[in-house]
């Protein structure tokens, strides 16, 4: 097999095909492995009388407690921070932005956290979408739980766990999105998931341990957007793979001249741009096919500003979104002469500098 381009964060070449890192996939950490968190007092679960009958389950007791919080999440979101239980008991911790009856589930790829999507995620929760993004289970820096009954494979559940939690929220279609392991884990829960709108897809193998998407793909007929990167190793063919298996009549694949790997695609250059803009008017093409309308003139959310902006100045707070994701590009600006503030940058800069460099290690450590 050729080997890919290298990837320009490292200037190294990546070797090892697919094949073989599908053969040697473990679990994602270390059992009892502490994951790079925080913590916030916020809403464990839907206020709902009672626990839901699907993947997530509810929390009973005070609707109050404290719960995880990623360090890489800005300290504006942590009071949209929940709690949720997977089916088998995995404990996860999510972000929902914006509200609403259109929701939107977005699961990360491996070497990646709830951050990588978080950018689209607040876009998407701007213009009127609920959207739940997340920390699988047993990743490493994750704020979900670690070891122990989380240390397996079954990133299907997680999918299901949160989407559970849109619907328990008031979400009455949904659409589906992950990247690498996350679009696989998507892919593959997709067949069941009620109300389903749309699929998206960012460069995902065909199938993993306990995760085969392919024969279930073949039912889902709501609209697909897939899309990889021609020197991402074999992912091209990997996704092609998925869209052929498709039973949508309305799907689309997207290949772009480029070296990078899941949501990164968006962010790479002009294509990168394109891409992005050709995925948010997916998202909002899906919801119209379903007939699902948009929120009402006048409707707003209660997602806060973005930092930066005059509400809220710039320099306050941790970087937004994916702005820590690319310290090794771009130098962090974020002020640390006030003493009230240092602890919280300095975390957060922490935080930055481990996605920045799982991501320089290159695509052959995220699935």
């Amino acid at each position: 097999m050729t080997p890919a381009p290298p990837r320009r964060a490292t200037g190294t070449a990546r070797t090892l095909a697919l094949p073989l890192f599908l053969a040697l996939v473990s679990p994602l950490t270390v059992p009892g492995t502490a994951a790079a968190t925080t913590t916030a007092t916020v809403q464990t679960g839907p206020q709902r009388g009672t626990p839901s009958t699907g993947s997530a389950t509810v929390q009973r007791g005070p609707l109050r407690a404290k719960v995880p919080v990623n360090a890489c999440v800005p300290k504006r979101l942590h009071v949209k921070a929940i709690a949720f239980t997977a089916r088998d008991g995995v404990r996860l911790a999510g972000l929902v932005l914006g509200s609403g009856p259109r929701g939107v589930v977005l699961s990360h790829e491996n070497g990646w956290n709830i951050c990588s999507w978080l950018a689209f995620a607040e876009e998407l929760a701007a213009v009127g979408y609920q959207v739940l993004v997340y920390d699988q289970r047993n990743v490493h820096d994750g704020a979900s739980e670690q070891g122990g009954r989380a240390a397996n494979l079954h990133f299907d559940r997680d999918v299901r766990a949160a989407v559970q939690q849109l619907r328990d929220r008031g979400a009455r279609h949904i659409l589906a999105g992950g990247a690498s392991m996350g679009g696989t884990a998507t892919a593959t829960v997709a067949p069941e998931i009620p109300e389903l709108v749309g699929l998206l897809i960012l460069s995902s193998p065909r199938e993993l341990p306990v995760l085969k998407p392919l024969p279930g793909l073949a039912k889902v007929k709501v609209p697909s957007f897939f899309a990889a990167a021609t020197g991402d190793q074999t992912f091209v063919d990997e996704v092609r793979a998925l869209h052929l298996a498709s039973g949508a009549k309305s799907k689309q694949l997207h290949i772009l001249d480029s070296p990078v790997h899941g949501v990164d695609m968006m962010e790479d250059g002009e294509a990168g741009a394109r891409l992005h803009d050709q995925a948010r008017a997916f998202v909002d093409e899906a919801f119209r096919t379903a007939g699902a309308s948009a929120p009402p003139a006048g409707h707003t959310n209660s997602l806060p500003p973005p930092t930066g902006s005059p509400a809220t100045p710039a320099g306050t707070e941790p970087p937004t979104p994916r702005a820590a994701a690319h310290a090794e590009e771009e130098p962090d600006r974020s002020p640390l002469t006030a003493i009230g503030v240092a602890c919280a940058l300095l975390v957060a800069a922490v935080a930055g500098a481990g996605v920045a460099a799982r991501r320089g290690r290159g695509a052959r450590h995220r699935r």
